[in-house]
């Protein structure tokens, strides 16, 4: 079977600025990421897409954003391409479990888990789809029983997890704790473990079990190079990552001489740039326009001749401490030679 896997793809979600129109500029290139994913799952025309949690931004998400996973989800419907999906965290609300909707239930899923654990076999191969809840301690233990009892009653040869948490082996490695833990026994019951949750892809074996992050759909940590579907073959487990470009942060370091060059070829990331010089002579026109590409750009400015003035103040200061140090019987003495100075 060939699975085409996505997480985090944090539909709606805004950051930095909003654009010439009024649109977070973030927001907008969101939609681009999932259009973007969606073209590409539709080429490698997989079996079942997994979703593995954090749909949306937030639990109750704008008509914008709902219609935009909508349309997502018609093209994967009309091509034929089933879905898996299970929520997040950010999915979570405690109005919304106790009146048993989410917005993610309002689009169609071949297969869809809220705030339940439910399992599927398809073709041979134990699908297990464990959302994220908040719940109490003693709660999220019956839960996480819930997941390996139904692993271990399974007779299918092939079984895989899709949840939305922590690994034991994670933790370990990063220190990064969540109340959805997945111990390392409870892990070694699958053959592939679908990590939601951690934006950050990764892939490790837990003896026979292969653990695996898809990452976020697009990275508001802004790192380059990471976004992007998985697809999975599950008869020889091999699997490749396919990129998409999203927001990254780039960091420069500018001089008068090439200020306005960088300013000219900015493109829709994330700008730190450091500049020492005379801001006039940065082009107000190219600037705007820079502005008004990337998704944010901030100039740190430093004036060389406030660094001058800040180390003569540092200088005359460590004289004084000298002074203060080595000869504190002269200390009046300077002191009431400062003050004759500034009358002066």
């Amino acid at each position: 079977m060939k699975l085409a896997i996505i997480s985090d793809m944090h539909v709606g979600k805004k950051m930095y600025r909003t654009d010439e129109n009024g649109y977070n500029k973030f927001e907008q290139l969101g939609y681009k990421a999932l259009a973007k994913n969606i073209d590409i799952i539709v080429k490698e025309k997989p079996d079942l897409v997994i979703n593995a949690g954090d749909i949306f931004e937030t639990a109750n998400p704008s008509i914008l954003a709902m219609n935009k996973y909508f349309q997502s989800q018609q093209t994967l419907i009309s091509n034929n391409i089933p879905t898996m999906t299970i929520l997040g965290n950010h999915d979570f609300a405690f109005n919304n479990r106790r009146n048993h909707c989410s917005a993610a239930e309002m689009v169609n899923h071949t297969y869809f888990a809220d705030y339940e654990i439910k399992s599927v076999e398809i073709d041979g191969i134990l699908f297990i789809m464990m959302p994220y809840i908040y719940d109490t301690d003693d709660n999220i233990a019956k839960y996480l029983k819930t997941c390996k009892d139904l692993a271990k009653e399974s007779e299918c040869e092939k079984k895989i997890l899709i949840t939305h948490g922590v690994t034991e082996q994670y933790y370990k490695n990063s220190l990064i704790s969540d109340k959805i833990m997945l111990s390392d026994a409870l892990v070694e019951l699958f053959d592939l473990v679908i990590i939601g949750h951690i934006h950050t892809p990764f892939d490790y074996y837990q003896n026979k079990t292969l653990v695996l992050s898809p990452g976020s759909m697009i990275d508001y940590q802004a790192y380059e190079d990471r976004t992007g579907p998985i697809i999975l073959d599950t008869d020889t487990m091999k699997w490749n990552k396919i990129k998409v470009k999203t927001p990254h942060i780039i960091k420069k370091n500018c001089t008068e001489k090439n200020i306005n060059e960088v300013l000219n070829k900015v493109s829709e990331d994330i700008y730190h740039i450091s500049f020492e010089g005379n801001p006039d002579v940065i082009d107000n026109d190219i600037f705007i326009k820079a502005k008004n590409i990337a998704v944010q750009i901030s100039i740190d400015v430093i004036n060389p001749i406030e660094e001058t003035q800040k180390n003569e103040h540092k200088s005359i200061l460590n004289f004084y401490d000298w002074i203060n140090a080595n000869y504190p019987q002269y200390i009046d003495d300077f002191n009431n030679m400062k003050v004759r100075e500034a009358d002066r």
